[in-house]
């Protein structure tokens, strides 16, 4: 356990290290705004240091009571192969994060990237293997979810499934575990939301313009945590929307590579 969370403290060292090569890899391949950038490998870095210090404080052989005398000891060891499949809207950050739990945990894992971001997810797995993760216990496959991603959870040598995506192919996942025979494989599901934000009359008025737009607009609104549904106060309502308007006419659409802008594009038509 304690060379495994030493190979992920040190993939979280050289991803720090490396923060500028990889928040460009975002602009480039994933549209991101350079602030967003930031932020994503910065969390990226705290899913490699965060996952190692939990297996530390948790994964180790427990010694346990022995009521009448005996002698008990709970050890924790991996189910076997994961099937990592991981969303383009933070193809950097939800990647690291499936990967090195399960890796920590003592698995190999197979991790298949959303198809409009491939490039970002390699050279993740290129870092944790020079950071000490063995070669046959990590494996980048690049494909469609609906043919390479099927394929992955359907085998009979899958042990478990990370997914952060649809709602409606978390559920084709889940019926095709469901139909196989032999252990209950499981499955870690992160979906789609419907996010709601609800201002009384007594909230700062500035407080709750930069939190909208910054929720709403970040990543171009393209998030499972993005804002949709804003409830004023009627009270304070009319006055809230005018700020808002105002802000969101200051927005700036182009190019994500230029410091300036605010908003960039959609991942695909």
């Amino acid at each position: 356990m304690a060379e495994h969370a030493a190979c992920l403290q040190r993939a979280g060292d050289l991803l720090e290290a490396r923060m500028p090569e990889y928040a460009a890899l975002l602009v480039h391949e994933g549209g991101k705004t350079w602030g967003d950038t930031v932020s994503e490998v910065r969390e990226a870095v705290d899913f490699c240091r965060y996952y190692a210090e939990q297996a530390l404080a948790r994964l180790g052989e427990q010694t346990l009571p022995g009521p009448t005398g005996e002698s008990n000891v709970l050890r924790l060891h991996g189910r076997g192969v994961f099937v990592c499949i991981s969303p383009w809207n933070f193809p950097l950050a939800i990647f690291a994060g499936q990967v090195v739990a399960a890796l920590v945990a003592g698995n190999a894992v197979v991790a298949k990237p959303a198809e409009q971001t491939p490039v970002i997810a390699q050279r993740f797995v290129e870092l944790l293997h020079e950071a000490g993760v063995p070669r046959d216990a990590l494996a980048w496959l690049h494909g469609r979810g609906e043919t390479v991603g099927a394929a992955l959870v359907a085998d009979a040598r899958c042990a478990g499934v990370c997914f952060t995506g649809s709602t409606a192919v978390a559920r084709s996942i889940h019926r095709t575990l469901a139909a196989k025979d032999g252990p209950i494989v499981p499955l870690i599901a992160e979906t789609g939301g419907l996010n709601a934000m609800i201002v009384d009359s007594t909230a700062l008025p500035e407080q709750v313009i930069d939190a909208v737009v910054q929720s709403a607009f970040r990543s171009a609104g393209q998030r499972c945590s993005a804002l949709r549904l804003l409830a004023l106060h009627e009270s304070v309502a009319d006055g809230m929307l005018a700020m808002l308007k105002g802000a969101m006419a200051e927005l700036r659409v182009g190019d994500p590579a230029e410091l300036a802008t605010d908003v960039g594009p959609l991942i695909d038509d």
